[in-house]
């Protein structure tokens, strides 16, 4: 009994061994396709943000929250930090992972804050006066300068040093893939690696001013002496040149502000200013429309545009446009946000009062000489991919724009990267461009790449199952 006991035991180890050891290549594995997720329904924004330069000579720079609801939160940088106030004419700001960002030309230079706009960390020494911020991975950012590129540290929340070989005053930056396109004005374009913080070269000379992004990743500069947009491809460097004499963009440089030239994550579309007007450049087709041009006020006295002038809502496509009436002295004590929809229709005319921020002077006239408006950052990027397929000595070709997604963020704009340990399965993989590369050995079986991506600072990091097989 003892004995037949043993032979049993040691029969079914070996049957269960079988299973176990086969149990990965077994004919229903083999078959196993996993759907791509869905994208999750995108967190909508409470309202946007307009940083101000506000009132030199009379008060630090300052930002306002519009709430959707239609109230304001004056001075909110204020109202957060008692007794705290934002540098000498606050010319730029953004969200960038889990901090808000506030640069200014004077004093205190970069105020860094968390969500809820508390103080997170105040910087007045950058070397010179500020322009604006862009983050280039998880942990670092760039600060443009009157003189040349700061680096800085997230983790700490300190500049670190600077990047060689570019000096003079620099104003927009846009990340693409691993470069950054910095607007200088002295040289031109400047393209500088993000791992190395290496300058690798200048392009598109001249009178460069604007820069942004569009949803299909080109870099798009502005030059107003040439009045022509330049079309970068960041991955080749080539470049494509549209004239725009029709509806220059004009110069940012005499008094520094962040420029109009912006871009939608909805559509392949640019917009910026010229003069009353607001133009729409359709990437596909490179038809420019005027969608919008200001009147008058109640009073009918005329209308202007003040700082950048306006921005794109990432998540309702809505430009934002901040107007004030036009001329000296106390017309810029008049000031309104118009709120238009992407073919140019007025949805809605905000007035900014908002008085001295002393007691009882909230519907009183205040001199805010608005900045830049910028928006918030509720969601997070997401990897849709679960599963790549590829044939012995096959190659795949997945394009990593359709399996990552970001709803403040448009897809070719998230900075992808991946890893993977070499095995008997994969000969080799690589990302061209925003195409990830999977090329099979002979032999078939089931691995794994991770793959990652970063967007607005935030990360999505995901191990994807490959499966050589027929």
């Amino acid at each position: 009994m003892k004995k037949f006991s043993i032979y049993l035991l040691l029969i079914l180890g070996v049957v269960s061994m079988g299973v176990s050891c086969s149990d990965d290549n077994n004919d229903s594995d083999k078959k196993v396709v996993l759907p791509d997720s869905k994208a999750s329904e995108p967190v909508a924004s409470n309202g946007f943000y307009i940083a101000n330069e506000d009132w030199f000579g009379h008060d630090e720079g300052t930002v306002n929250y519009f709430t959707n609801s239609g109230s304001i939160n004056y001075r909110a940088y204020r109202a957060a930090n008692p007794g705290e106030t934002l540098g000498t004419t606050t010319q730029f700001a953004t969200i960038y992972g889990d901090y808000i960002y506030f640069v200014s030309k004077m004093g205190n230079r970069l105020v860094v804050t968390d969500k809820e706009l508390k103080k997170k960390a105040v910087i007045t020494d950058l070397s010179s006066d500020g322009r604006a911020f862009i983050g280039v991975s998880e942990n670092k950012a760039y600060i443009s300068t009157y003189r040349g590129i700061n680096i800085f540290d997230i983790e700490t929340l300190s500049v670190t040093g600077t990047i060689s070989g570019i000096s003079g005053e620099c104003g927009g930056m846009v990340l693409a893939g691993n470069r950054v396109f910095i607007i200088n004005k002295s040289v031109g374009v400047q393209v500088v690696n993000a791992s190395t913080d290496e300058l690798e070269e200048t392009i598109v000379a001249g009178s460069v001013g604007n820069i942004t992004q569009s949803k299909d990743g080109h870099v798009w500069v502005s030059n107003e002496s040439a009045k022509t947009l330049t079309k970068v491809n960041p991955y080749t460097l080539e470049t494509a040149t549209i004239d725009i004499s029709s509806a220059n963009i004009g110069n940012t440089w005499f008094a520094w502000n962040a420029g109009s030239l912006c871009a939608s994550t909805q559509e392949n579309a640019l917009y910026w200013k010229t003069g009353k007007n607001i133009n729409k450049l359709d990437v596909t087709t490179q038809q420019i429309t005027t969608i919008y041009t200001l009147g008058s006020d109640d009073e009918g006295k005329a209308l202007a545009y003040y700082g950048a002038g306006l921005r794109v809502d990432p998540l309702t496509d809505k430009v934002i446009a901040t107007v004030y009436r036009s001329g000296w002295g106390d017309s810029y004590s008049y000031n309104w946000v118009h709120i238009l929809d992407n073919t140019g229709n007025v949805e809605k005319v905000i007035t900014v009062k908002g008085g001295t921020g002393a007691e009882g002077t909230e519907n009183d006239n205040y001199y805010w000489f608005p900045a830049v408006p910028f928006f918030e950052d509720n969601n997070k990027p997401e990897i849709l991919l679960n599963q790549i397929i590829v044939a012995p000595d096959a190659t795949a070709r997945i394009n990593l724009n359709e399996k990552i997604v970001d709803a403040d963020n448009a897809s070719a704009t998230i900075v992808k990267s991946f890893s993977w340990e070499e095995d008997d399965l994969l000969e080799a993989v690589s990302l061209e461009e925003n195409t990830l590369v999977v090329k099979a050995k002979s032999q078939t079986g089931k691995t794994k790449i991770t793959i990652k991506a970063l967007s607005n600072g935030q990360i999505a990091e995901k191990e994807i199952r490959v499966d050589v097989r027929e």
